[in-house]
Order: structure tokens, then C-alpha cells, then sequence
């Protein structure tokens, strides 16, 4: 079942939209790339050479249970958007900091490859992580860790 924004950005490209209108109308309709776009998001289905709009895919779309607020963040496994600040921001560090265990100590080549696994900008998440206490840097740099539960909480 797909998202809500998984729909509206299959259909965001104007080339896309009017082949899905011409579907919907019943026209001829081509275009193998466009329509791949449409058919992965469950916009349309295909049987042999006929196109068919599958309009009930927004109904479902809505009826689905809220998302995970963490959920648009990311896509194939790869944080694809940073939030500025709020309450999703403080979600997605506190996740990625799960990535490390507490009181274990980390090189920063070993935080380097834990961050770079969900984003390319290792460094700006380990710096986000440090400014709200997920994450500690020794005095000489060297070393990372996670705080304790019990020092994160207080």
C-alpha cells in the first residue's frame, strides 16, 4: 500500500500526470518509463497493452494508520531529508543514536561508518548528536560514546 506522499510524487511530474489522466480517460497511452513510475506506486496496473487507473489506492492511502513520524525521513533504508529542528529532528537523533551502544567507546572512523550507512553527511549528524548529548567526544577528539540511560535522562 502506498503513502499518501508516495502518490502525490508519482503523479508531481506533469508528463506523469497527464498519462495517468490519459489512463484514467481510457485514451491510448505510451510511454514505458512514465508508466513504470505509476504502475511501482500502485497508481496503475498493466495487463499486456492496456493500462488501468487503480483509483481505490487513494482511499487506502488515507485509511492507513499514521505513519511513523520518522517514516518520511528516510527511503530504502537511507535518510533522504535532515529536519532544521521540532520534535521530528529530536526523533531521528535519538534513532540514530541508537545506532551506538552506552558506555562503549567508538574511533571516529567507527562513527564515521555507523552515520555514513544512513547518510552521506556522517559529519553533520555526529555533530547534531554531540550538541544534544547522544553522543560525547573526548577532550583530545579520539573517542565517542553514548551516554548512559541514566545521564542521558538527567
Amino acid at each position: 500500500m502506498a503513502s499518501p506522499e508516495a502518490l502525490v510524487s508519482a503523479l508531481a511530474d506533469p508528463a506523469r500526470l497527464q498519462l495517468f489522466a490519459r489512463i484514467c480517460a481510457g485514451l491510448p497511452a505510451d510511454g514505458a518509463k512514465l508508466v513504470k513510475r505509476l504502475v511501482d506506486a500502485g497508481l496503475v496496473t498493466v495487463e499486456g497493452d492496456t493500462y488501468r487507473a487503480v483509483p481505490e489506492v487513494f482511499r487506502e492511502a488515507l485509511a492507513k494508520a499514521p505513519a511513523d513520524p520518522l517514516d518520511g525521513l528516510f527511503r530504502r533504508g537511507r535518510l533522504i531529508t535532515i529536519p532544521h529542528s521540532g520534535k521530528r529532528r529530536q526523533l531521528l537523533l535519538a534513532h540514530l543514536a541508537e545506532r551506538f551502544e552506552p558506555g562503549r567507546l567508538y574511533t571516529e572512523q567507527d562513527v564515521r561508518e555507523k552515520l555514513t550507512m544512513v547518510h552521506d553527511d556522517h559529519a553533520t549528524l555526529r555533530r547534531y548528536l554531540i550538541d544534544e548529548g547522544l553522543l560525547q567526544r573526548s577532550s583530545d577528539g579520539g573517542a565517542y560514546g553514548r551516554p548512559s540511560e541514566a545521564r542521558a535522562a538527567g
